[in-house]
Formats: C-alpha cells, sequence, structure tokens
C-alpha cells in the first residue's frame, strides 16, 4: 500500500476549508441573527478618588480594578532592595576611618 501524497492534500484541503467555512458561518450567524438589542448591560457608577491602593485598569473590552495591601511592596523592588549597595554598608576595610 502506497502513500499517495496528493489524494491526502486534496483531502485535508477539503477539511479546513469546512471548517473555516463553518466558523466563518457561525461567527456571521450569531453577530446578526441571534443578537438580542433589549440586552443593555448596567454601568456601574465609576468613583471619583480612589483610594491610593487601588488600580483601576481599563480597555475596550473589559475594566479590572486590583486592590493592593496597605503597605504592599512588589517582589521585584524586594528583589533589587537585597542586592542594592546600603549607605552604612561596613563590608570595606574597618581601619579605614582610624
Amino acid at each position: 500500500m502506497s502513500f499517495d501524497g496528493l489524494k491526502w492534500y486534496k483531502r485535508t484541503a477539503l477539511m479546513y476549508a469546512i471548517g473555516t467555512w463553518t466558523l466563518l458561518g457561525s461567527c456571521a450567524y450569531y453577530t446578526f441573527y441571534n443578537s438580542d438589542p433589549r440586552v443593555v448591560l448596567p454601568r456601574k457608577e465609576e468613583e471619583k478618588d480612589p483610594s491610593p491602593n487601588v488600580r483601576i485598569m481599563k480597555s475596550s473590552h473589559m475594566t479590572s480594578e486590583i486592590t493592593y495591601k496597605e503597605h504592599f511592596v512588589p517582589y521585584s523592588t524586594r528583589f533589587l532592595e537585597f542586592f542594592r549597595p546600603r549607605a552604612d554598608d561596613t563590608s570595606g576595610s574597618r581601619n579605614d576611618g582610624k
């Protein structure tokens, strides 16, 4: 039994074509025929002055609100502080000041 590449290629192309047109057709159907114009999403009242530990991120599709702890320090800052040299560092020679 030999492998027929041309037959395999035609069958695969047909499968992808059917899948693509099915996807596009279902998207068009749900967009144009199944949409309900009576559905109105409630709008949330925006706060005028959010607290400093609340971050609100908005995009065209979503709104996300992140609330941090009171004295929150990000892990990247903690990591960098671990390697940052200190002003009161005594790792040098102790006889420099005498």
